[in-house]
């Protein structure tokens, strides 16, 4: 009789708490590491290592896969690249709980603001949802043939659309409605739930140019809310801020609920050049004060891909209001037509302009916004002499503005030509900056969102790749603590993000001398045959989920992931 269900021998460990890689082998029973060293006994299954990395399975903590998880168990793409567990319900957003009357109302508000496909996500749903409660949400996933392990905050958005359907997206809410809404997160922390997740964000733009309901909260009610989850006992609150951080607002929320903080998003440019070192600066002092407030980070460029059908990159600009608020395509082409629409957008363009609320007031975020213009390229279009041109390029040899040659090209392909831009984190030196703070919890990688836009669940293969092989940015040991213990750690997923013996068996077995993301490759895979982007891993060699091997489920074995369901006392 075997001494282990499976023996991963001759490989190098780096167990995830930043403690130098040692020769080790791991021998796992039962979905659970026990035993580490060398010389172990009879396996059933033995994967040779030898030259290769044994490390935790990668935590991702920042993804939108709240629907897709209902399709698409396996939450591909993220186990490709090495994620063992993901978190989802952020920013706010989520599907449950949900009224069958309000079922549009959401859909839409994901397709708004997360560049969900809404057809996918109708095809994908279908029309009978087998929940409408945030306890049935998790008890359908804790039935789900799961590929890798879930863990799931409850999002402000839908618990204000509940209590107060569509004048969520247009009013505070009254004392008894906020009542209302503290008692459905306290029943969402009860069934399990890792946190409660809100956004400010103004680039959270809902249907029909609205603010998202998170927007429309009081700052009391994000208090009260917060109390909620204080009183639970266990989670966090994760507070999507966009580019402007809240400090006081941040203290505030943790001494209402005497839980960990996590706001998005420290990112390079987010203010102008070098604004990240003051943003820094001050988490470290909450850090003195012994505060535990967490800025969460990306190692990728903040990069959509879009067209003019939904030109998300320009939610935030004043001059594209007209674009938001029409009802159909046509619409939209008439505004992208009209003269006095282009002359506004330039006058923004060019940072001029006292209507235009983005750059007023805001010069250094108005560099930034004017860089990233400069690098806008064309992605996709049906002439290929164009493909990756420079708008800024392309103009000046036709001797056209850029605005007028952007919209008129738009207009010519009916809105169906790609564009690529950078909005942040695009100056390496200074993303090379925040990555030296050990503090900095790595995230953004929204995988299930922004699917036809951008591809950043690749991160963790990206982050070993090209920041400690290519650049040197990281030890290899601190990187992984970085995919791992840390961010297990900050959510309260204390039996994750680490090989010990005892814990359960998330691994993953890669070649440091391969390891990557590949570039982004666009398919038609989604329900409804809508398109995603993709990034396939090199250099992962071998992923396991509670000690099952992922790419078995076609041999016959049953999904290995689990729901990772938090309560008072145990984890966070």
């Amino acid at each position: 009789m075997s001494d282990f269900d499976l023996k991963i021998v001759g490989g190098t460990l780096i167990d995830g708490t930043g403690s130098p890689g040692r020769r080790a082998d791991v021998g796992v029973k039962d979905g659970r590491v026990v035993a580490l060293g060398e010389g172990l006994g009879a396996a059933s299954q033995t994967v040779d290592a030898q030259g290769l990395v044994v490390a935790p399975g990668f935590v991702d903590i920042h993804t939108h896969y709240d629907a897709q998880v209902l399709w698409d168990p396996e939450l591909s793409i993220s186990p490709w690249h090495g994620v063992t567990t993901a978190v989802l319900g952020n920013c706010g957003f989520g599907v449950a709980p949900t009224r069958p009357e309000h079922r549009d109302l959401i859909l839409r508000t994901l397709e708004r603001v997360e560049g969900m496909s809404l057809s996918a996500l109708e095809a994908g749903l279908g029309s009978q949802w087998p929940f409408q409660s945030f306890p049935e949400y998790m008890d359908v996933l804790e039935r789900t043939a799961l590929g890798i392990n879930v863990a799931v905050m409850v999002g402000h958005t839908p618990i204000r659309l509940w209590v107060m359907g569509d004048d969520a997206t247009t009013r505070a809410a009254t004392a008894p409605e906020v009542a209302q809404m503290r008692a459905l997160v306290r029943q969402a922390m009860d069934a399990g739930a890792v946190g409660f997740a809100t956004s400010v964000s103004k680039v959270h733009v809902g249907y029909a140019g609205r603010p998202v309901p998170s927007r429309l909260a009081a700052f009391d009610e994000m208090l009260e809310l917060a109390g909620a989850v204080g009183e639970s006992g266990h989670g966090l609150i994760h507070y999507n801020v966009g580019r402007d951080p809240l400090w006081q607002a941040y203290e505030q929320l943790h001494a209402a609920s005497g839980r960990p903080v996590v706001w998005t998003s420290l990112l390079a440019g987010s203010l102008g050049p070098g604004s990240h070192r003051a943003h820094l600066e001050r988490a470290a002092q909450q850090r003195q004060q012994g505060l535990p407030i967490h800025g969460q980070g990306a190692c990728r460029p903040i990069q959509f891909e879009f067209d003019f059908r939904s030109p998300v990159v320009f939610d935030t600009w004043a001059s594209f209001e007209p674009v938001r608020l029409a009802d159909d395509e046509a619409q939209r082409r008439a505004v992208y037509a009209d003269p006095a629409f282009r002359a506004r957008v330039k006058r923004q363009v060019a940072g001029r302009g006292p209507d235009d609320a983005w750059f007023a007031g805001q010069e250094a975020e108005g560099d930034t916004r004017r860089a990233s213009f400069q690098e806008m390229t064309i992605s996709w279009a049906a002439d290929t002499s164009l493909l990756e041109r420079k708008l800024v390029d392309l103009a000046r040899e036709r001797q056209v503005d850029p605005v007028d040659l952007m919209l008129d090209l738009a207009l010519a392909s009916d809105l169906h030509m790609r564009w690529r831009i950078a909005l942040l984190n695009f100056d390496e030196s200074e993303v090379r900056e925040i990555l030296a703070d050990p503090h900095v919890v790595l995230g953004l990688g929204d995988g299930g969102a922004h699917m036809s836009q951008l591809c950043d669940a690749c991160h963790p293969t990206y982050l070993l790749g090209h920041w400690v092989r290519e650049r040197g940015a990281l030890s290899l040991e601190e990187a992984v603590r970085r995919l791992t213990s840390h961010p297990a750690d900050v959510f309260g997923l204390h039996d994750r993000g680490r090989v010990a013996v005892g814990l359960p068996a998330d691994l993953v077995v890669f070649d440091p001398e391969r390891i990557g993301a590949g570039a982004l490759q666009r398919v038609y895979d989604l329900p409804a045959g809508q398109d995603r982007l993709i990034s396939q891993a090199s250099g992962v060699e071998a992923v396991f989920v509670n000690g099952q091997r992922l790419g078995t489920q076609a041999q016959g074995q049953p999904a290995a992931g689990q729901l990772l369901r938090q309560r008072a006392g145990h984890g966070g």
